[in-house]
């Protein structure tokens, strides 16, 4: 069973993102919460901004799990290295985090 759950990790970790996503946008956090919530020091100076920024991340989420489960799916050989997905995830995640950060930029500039 544990070969079984290693084999399919990527899925599973989509589908974490993906449903982490979801509850964001429906249980959105309160602004400055920093431990529910994606906080940066551009999403911590505004109400706003930070209720944007929470969309974006989540969004952002959304796509990175399902670029998990795809990956996840289209394996083709068992023999992909664990650490592998784990590079992927935080190259992701910190592109996905310079991304929004830019894109709040540009729409809240004066903030």
């Amino acid at each position: 069973k544990l070969k079984l759950f290693i084999m399919n990790i990527e899925i599973i970790v989509g589908v974490f993102l993906m449903l982490s996503a979801t509850f964001t946008l429906t249980f959105p956090p309160k602004f400055g919460n920093v431990y529910y919530g994606v906080s940066t020091k551009w999403t911590l100076k505004d109400e706003t901004v930070w209720a944007a920024g929470q969309k974006l991340f989540a969004v952002s989420m959304s796509l990175i799990g399902l670029i998990f489960f795809i990956v996840g799916e289209l394996r083709i050989e068992e023999a992909s290295l664990p650490f592998s997905s784990i590079f992927l995830l935080i190259g992701l995640w910190t592109l996905s985090k310079y991304l929004v950060h830019k894109i709040l930029e540009r729409k809240y500039p004066g903030i």
